[in-house]
């Protein structure tokens, strides 16, 4: 049995291998039918929901045994979305919340996706609204920041919120938080 511990390439090596000394091995069976493989491939979107349907583990060897049996027997796999688990679902995700929502006082809505949000919305300019610099970094993107006019990073309304470069946030008195009182 010392030919099992010699490394070989693949399967073929070792069947050969165990032929020449007059060893027989034996695949075990598929645990499904041609039927039940047609009837996953067309309920499926990926090899790995087939794979789940007919209860078999997601592993290479399945995914290879699945995607040859396809090849073999002609189904027709262009309904599946792809290779990602997200692939093909692009749009169907979490709603946007309502502008209307996050615009208020006590809003709870992270500053960062906000300013995404207001220049994707063009309810704001990716400019400095002091000095109108707006120079783009080596990535591409103007790094400007949210300032909250009256310091209070929940109040989220447009008349509170002003776009601002580096340098003049910096010289402002909300900036970061200065205007905030210690607590003793």
């Amino acid at each position: 049995m010392s030919f099992l511990i010699k490394k070989v390439g693949n399967y073929v090596h070792v069947f050969l291998y165990a032929f020449h000394y007059g060893i027989l091995l034996c695949m075990r069976k598929r645990s499904w039918t041609e039927e039940q493989l047609r009837v996953a491939v067309k309920n499926s979107t990926s090899v790995r929901q087939v794979l789940k349907k007919l209860n078999l583990k997601e592993a290479g060897g399945n995914y290879a045994q699945i995607n040859n049996a396809v090849k073999d027997y002609g189904l027709d796999i262009k309904h599946f979305t792809g290779i990602g688990w997200s692939k093909g679902l692009k749009g169907i995700g979490k709603p946007l919340i309502p502008l209307n929502k996050i615009l208020t006082r006590d809003s709870r809505f992270q500053s960062y996706k906000l300013k995404r949000r207001l220049f994707k919305d063009n309810l704001k300019n990716s400019q400095c609204e002091e000095c109108g610099w707006a120079k783009k970094s080596i990535d591409g993107r103007i790094p400007v920041e949210l300032d909250h006019i009256n310091g209070d990073r929940t109040d989220n309304r447009i008349e509170n919120l002003r776009i601002l470069c580096p340098n003049c946030h910096s010289l402002k008195p909300t900036h970061r938080g200065l205007n905030r009182k210690k607590k003793s």
